[in-house]
């Protein structure tokens, strides 16, 4: 009796995981590289495992957004860079979706934010730069909010950065 139920359990879990992966409607995007164009005009060209993003892929949001990169079982994870549609770029490592780790945003008018990330929010100690490399301001960062020059709990200063997506 144990053993039925167990059966039933697991069977009903691999269908639950399949229909929550199913990227490509009426198309076979199992494995390997295919190019998928969403109903919202978003398209994904790019490695797939298993009905999922996974490997190297481009993707162009239909505001003109665009992100290279790796993906791992549909997420962003790994080395990227996103480029929005105004000019601005993010070069830097994502984990499951949000930007993680080492990077570097650059403005359009050229000035360049570096530090660390962590759920997409830049933390600790970063720098910004104008075009020809000048330092304008380093400083310490929490949550994409400027602290101040030296580490403090609080400020109500704040520098915009976009967020994909």
């Amino acid at each position: 009796m144990r053993s039925q139920y167990f059966i039933i359990l697991c069977l009903s879990l691999f269908i639950f995981c399949k229909s929550n992966q199913k990227i490509c409607e009426g198309e076979n995007c199992r494995n390997g590289k295919h190019v998928v164009t969403y109903e919202n005009g978003d398209q994904f060209e790019g490695d797939f495992l298993e009905d999922s993003k996974h490997g190297i892929g481009i993707y162009r949001y239909a505001n003109g957004d665009i992100f290279e990169g790796e993906y791992k079982f549909g997420l962003k994870d790994g080395p990227g860079i996103y480029r929005y549609a105004n000019g601005d770029e993010f070069i830097g490592n994502y984990t499951k979706g949000f930007r993680d780790g080492y990077g570097k945003y650059r403005f359009v008018d050229g000035f360049i934010l570096e530090g660390n990330w962590d759920q997409n929010g830049l933390v600790g100690k970063a720098k910004i730069t104008n075009a020809k490399g000048s330092l304008v301001l380093e400083g310490y960062w929490n949550q994409n909010q400027f602290l101040g020059i030296k580490p403090k709990e609080e400020s109500n200063n704040r520098v915009e950065i976009s967020n994909p997506e």
